[in-house]
């Protein structure tokens, strides 16, 4: 488990926990059920010796912070920090008496006066203004359009996202090239097709069908390839005009790409 600060949810094991248990109330989990889910699938670091701290008074603060608190949550969270917490993890870092102050802290609150149930609403979900298979011209800031092929879209509970592939007029794809002090990585980069997954929470950078200009559609791959590397629609953009001034990612064998 790691850690980044001394706060409650300074570390991983806490902060996935209140993750979780939000996610299943946004979709539309009863507050019994969500609990049981959670406990369900942390019932290893409930129990632990080292991570059961952090464990129960994330998943209490978690709960407190959306008026659902457990009677049973809250006791086991106050009674291991009563017991000393998980103090002897911090130890040999110097901040033990701050990580105390932390949990005396939150032991008041969670013995306090708790408000009422939060309404949770599931998150708004962003939608894709591409079809897998189209190919269309992105805007870019400075007057330019580049041109993209969309090889899939993925669907999840935040929105539906592309994974698109620079090409250029001839349909050959880009090279995501980048000059780096290591003339190993450079020349790996020459060989790497500029493909990315559109992962995007802002909506205002989120292109509208208007935006954008589909100037055909092709039939998308039957296996959508492994694409690692993601970014939000103005990394795209930002990426797409480097690429397009790099004469190392010109696509093989075609001519310089939409403008």
């Amino acid at each position: 488990m790691g850690s980044w600060s001394t706060g409650v949810f300074g570390n991983d094991l806490a902060s996935d926990v209140r993750g979780d248990y939000r996610e299943l109330l946004e979709d539309g989990a009863p507050d019994a059920e969500a609990l049981q889910a959670v406990l369900r699938s942390f019932a290893h670091d409930a129990d632990d010796p080292d991570n059961g701290t952090c464990f129960w008074t994330g998943l209490a603060a978690a709960q407190m912070e959306l008026g659902r608190l457990d009677p049973a949550v809250r006791d086991r969270a106050v009674a291991l920090i009563d017991a000393g917490g998980d103090l002897h993890m911090w130890d040999e870092t110097g901040l033990a008496n701050k990580r105390r102050a932390v949990l005396i802290e939150l032991r008041g609150r969670l013995l306090g006066p708790q408000k009422p149930a939060v309404k949770v609403r599931p998150p708004r979900r962003i939608p894709c203004p591409v079809q897998a298979g189209d190919v269309f011209l992105l805007p870019l800031e400075d007057g330019r359009r580049a041109r993209l092929r969309v090889l899939a879209v993925s669907s999840g509970r935040l929105g539906d996202f592309p994974t698109v592939e620079m090409i250029g007029d001839r349909g050959r794809p880009y090279r995501l090239f980048y000059l780096t002090d290591d003339p190993r990585m450079t020349a790996w980069t020459r060989d790497q097709l500029a493909q990315w997954q559109v992962v995007d929470g802002r909506m205002l950078d989120v292109p509208s069908a208007d935006d954008i200009q589909v100037i055909a559609r092709q039939a998308q791959p039957k296996v959508a390839p492994k694409v690692t590397t993601s970014l939000g629609w103005r990394g795209l953009r930002k990426e797409c005009a480097r690429l397009l001034v790099e004469p190392n990612a010109r696509p093989k064998g075609g001519l310089f790409g939409a403008r």
